[in-house]
């Protein structure tokens, strides 16, 4: 951060250990999230609502942030503005807005940006515990598909899930994962070496885009289960029937409120319908980032009891 707003931060004390997201916008109030509550900060590190109060951010700081991001040398970076956002060591996420560059109707790049969501990533270890007895049959991993709404706490989940399996952790023996982490955020990645933890049995894959980064895998890390994050686009399909004709389970993520909502995007309604997926977790954020909402069974389309609970807390 650009040291005017980091020291803003800093007099949050205790409270940033709560932070979900920080957005910046220039000329607008420093806003974060905490939980379920979204505020604006002070210059005195004080929660608001009263934005005339609130601590202003300017489009200096907004470019002084994206300077010290990318180590002072954003032409490194270039691939990455071009998808719109950062990852930072740590598994961090920082998603970009403003002018674009587009040329013969697609997208170059964000030109200009004007505004910055960090997103910060943790790792709650053990949070994947109490579901694990359900994703386990006759001593394999079952094939796994995680929805939620956005920042509801697929990809921790996700993680945690990995590292349990790698380490065989709640589950009757350890297998290989082969982690195919597109945008850096579930290892966490520092120059190709996992910064959280995912297991001591996980192969990973960072920056690859997941078709290639599957194939590669499979071809030769021979891994027993595959994992990655956020699918729902047409050739998503093409790929886990891929894995499956191998012999290998995977464990993916996707964006939906429910079932119902699942079967409304047609890349995932297929991957329900068909089958190809055998248990279904669904989170929220009900009682807060994680909350299990329910778990179904991909064959017979039910779903099994569970009462809501938020993971990893007093789990």
């Amino acid at each position: 951060m650009a040291p005017r707003l980091r020291r803003t931060l800093e007099k949050m004390g205790g409270a940033l250990q709560e932070l979900e997201e920080v957005r910046l916008r220039a000329g607008r109030p420093l806003q974060v999230e905490t939980g379920l509550v979204s505020t604006l900060v002070t210059p005195e590190g004080l929660f608001t609502d009263r934005k005339e109060r609130a601590f202003r951010v300017t489009e200096e700081d907004i470019l002084r942030s994206l300077q010290l991001m990318g180590e002072n040398s954003l032409y490194t970076l270039e691939e990455e503005l071009k998808e719109g956002f950062l990852t930072l060591p740590g598994g961090h996420r920082v998603g970009l807005a403003g002018e674009c560059l587009a040329e013969n109707g697609r997208l170059v790049r964000v030109k200009r940006v004007t505004a910055l969501n960090l997103r910060i990533a943790r790792e709650t270890i053990g949070s994947s515990r109490p579901v694990l007895p359900f994703l386990v049959a006759e001593k394999r991993p079952l094939r796994i598909m995680i929805i939620s709404p956005p920042q509801a706490g697929k990809t921790t989940l996700l993680r945690d899930i990995v590292r349990s399996f790698s380490n065989g952790e709640g589950v009757p023996a350890p297998v290989k994962v082969g982690l195919v982490d597109e945008r850096g955020e579930i290892a966490g990645c520092f120059r190709g070496v996992p910064q959280l933890d995912v297991g001591i049995r996980t192969d990973v894959l960072t920056g690859c885009p997941k078709r290639d980064g599957i194939f590669l895998l499979l071809r030769s890390m021979s891994p027993q289960v595959i994992a990655t994050d956020e699918i729902g686009r047409p050739a998503d399909l093409q790929v886990i029937e891929e894995v499956l004709n191998a012999g290998v389970g995977f464990i993916v993520t996707a964006h939906a409120w429910d079932t119902q909502d699942l079967a409304l995007r047609p890349v995932l309604r297929e991957i329900w319908l068909q089958g190809l997926v055998e248990k279904v977790i669904i989170l929220s954020r009900r009682y807060g980032s994680g909350t299990l909402e329910g778990i179904w069974d991909g064959k017979t389309k039910k779903a099994l009891p569970v009462k809501p609970v938020r993971l990893g807390v007093g789990n």
